[in-house]
């Protein structure tokens, strides 16, 4: 195995770590305490920053492996997180590759989007469409402030995967 196949797959294989700690973080009771029900969504922060990194294939690719660590938890599973996050993975290395820059600012603005279509998407497709009374306040009060929480850790995710890119840079 050449050098740069080898960085490669030590950086890779720490982003796959990243993710499952952001995992672990997100989906197990009492590790983050959720402040009047508003959780932290970290496996989609992760998604968006590694997008930005990695480019559009990885980014897919480390978008669907995140969503299906969701998908694994969630009360339906039916593969909507790892097809959601695979999109937003490919679309964010996309809009880096093709007109924007990669920098806190740019991971900021997509990690915002990212987590408002998220909500929006959710409330629609598994409040609305179930017909559950209060999907508007539902989503003001519940799925708004826990994309806009999330957004909050986009600069620690960021950095850190900033560092590993830097540490371990193919030459």
């Amino acid at each position: 195995m050449r050098k740069q196949q080898k960085i490669l797959l030590v950086r890779r294989s720490i982003f796959v770590l990243l993710i499952l700690l952001a995992h672990l973080l997100q989906n197990t009771p009492g590790w983050v305490p959720a402040f009047f029900g508003i959780r932290v969504y970290f496996l989609l922060t992760f998604t968006v920053c590694l997008g930005l990194f990695e480019r559009e294939i990885a980014g897919a690719m480390f978008g669907l492996f995140a969503g299906a660590l969701w998908d694994s938890v969630s009360p339906l599973g039916d593969g909507y997180h790892a097809f959601l996050f695979l999109i937003i993975g490919a679309v964010c290395g996309i809009l880096i590759n093709t007109v924007m820059r990669n920098n806190l600012i740019t991971a900021l603005l997509l990690n915002v989007g990212a987590h408002v279509l998220y909500a929006a998407l959710y409330a629609v497709l598994f409040v609305l469409a179930q017909g559950i009374d209060g999907a508007g306040w539902l989503f003001l009060r519940y799925f708004l402030p826990s994309a806009l929480a999330s957004v909050l850790f986009t600069p620690l995710v960021y950095l850190a995967v900033r560092f590993v890119m830097r540490r371990t840079r193919i030459r």
